[in-house]
């Protein structure tokens, strides 16, 4: 058995929490995720169909639980309140990008207090609290989307939540709405049972083909370069509105743009564009790789014919469900894109506040992309 295990990745996942329930809601306790065991698959971007198809035929061999969830990056148009009057609106051709989380409706009650399901159920939207700060959302109002594939739906907003409660999404709905939307892609595979055994992981092993997915269970350890969500990106960073260009291209909104987006002499790597937050750690990042002599390791060549900082487009992987690259914000930098990174330059990097992208799933071995703001101001005051 033992050499089904060289396989497993331990890492951490978004399984959606259900320590929130409101007192006053009751339920059955037995029907609550918490009371099992549970073990995630994953992988970069989303769950290839075929990878989808193996779960299953796993699931039906164990005769265990299963449930998938999707997402996507869909447009906001506007938003209504409930007499119909505007309360936000977007430019012409443009929209804001916001990600949208789908839970199979016999699953919403394992997940959510009972209350939450139903409005999940009776295919109401459910805003996270930065979100619906963001854009003023209140419960009741009227969000007017734009689904990947291009078709508009009005949503009633049914409840706003803590951001953490949803897994960090900007907002959850049933995956009936979720394929009105166009989101027919699984990010992730939750299997519950009451034990879970070393058979599971020997069925998910020799069903699956695939093999760079991530299984995780309540022992996983967290991936030490994880990335912010998009609703603390836009938080930190700021948010903009955008229009397609090309299907992987956009156009971000000119008045971010113009706010956010700079033109400086960096050390090293010399002129680059990206966001005006990013200068200090990434000056700080280079100042300290030069004084440890490693400044030979960073390739401007390289950084000039194909890398940069500041790139407004989507992530071009075909399943990442049209997530905007962290690039269009500016605070995503590859430099080395061919030959790669020294270990003492990624800890330099990791120390001043980015993830590096080598050691994800689908590794992207060029990147850098700042998460953590605090980081270059304890050095830079102390």
């Amino acid at each position: 058995m033992k050499k089904y295990f060289w396989l497993i990745l331990l890492v951490i996942t978004c399984v959606p929490s259900v320590a929130y329930a409101h007192e006053e809601v009751t339920y059955e306790r037995k029907n609550r995720l918490d009371n099992y065991q549970t073990i995630t698959i994953s992988q970069s971007g989303s769950l290839f169909y075929s990878v989808t198809n193996e779960i299953i035929e796993s699931v039906k061999n164990l005769d265990t639980n299963l449930s998938f969830i999707g997402r996507a990056n869909v447009g906001l148009e506007k938003i209504t309140d409930q007499a119909g009057n505007q309360k936000l609106n977007t430019k012409t051709d443009y929209l804001y990008s916001v990600s949208i989380k789908t839970v199979e409706k016999d699953f919403a009650n394992f997940i959510y207090p009972t209350e939450l399901a139903d409005k999940i159920n009776n295919n109401l939207i459910i805003v996270s609290e930065l979100t619906a700060n963001l854009y003023a959302i209140e419960i009741g109002d009227v969000i007017h989307l734009v689904g990947i594939n291009g078709d508009p739906i009005e949503l009633v907003v049914g409840d706003i939540v803590p951001d953490s409660k949803l897994g960090w999404f900007e907002a959850v709905v049933n995956k009936e709405i979720g394929f009105k939307l166009g989101i027919y892609r699984n990010i992730q595979a939750i299997i519950w049972d009451n034990k879970i055994t070393e058979n599971h992981l020997i069925e998910i092993y020799r069903n699956i083909k695939y093999k760079k997915i991530r299984v995780s269970d309540e022992s996983s350890k967290p991936n030490k370069n994880w990335v912010l969500p998009n609703a603390l990106v836009k938080e930190i960073f700021g948010d903009f509105q955008l229009k397609e260009k090309d299907g992987t291209w956009i156009i971000t909104e000119p008045k971010w743009r113009e706010e956010n987006i700079q033109t400086i002499r960096m050390p090293i790597i010399g002129r680059t564009t990206c966001h005006r937050l990013m200068w200090e750690p990434l000056r700080g990042a280079l100042n300290q790789i030069d004084e440890e002599g490693l400044a030979d390791t960073l390739f401007t060549e390289e950084f000039r014919t194909s890398g940069g900082c500041y790139a407004p487009r989507r992530i071009s992987r075909f399943d990442a469900g049209g997530s905007i690259s962290r690039h269009a914000w500016g605070i995503a930098i590859d430099i080395n894109t061919k030959s790669g990174y020294v270990p003492r330059v990624v800890e330099i990097f990791n120390s001043w506040g980015f993830a590096w992208g080598g050691t994800w799933t689908s590794p992207d071995e060029m990147h850098f992309e700042l998460r953590d703001l605090s980081a270059s101001i304890s050095k830079t005051s102390g």
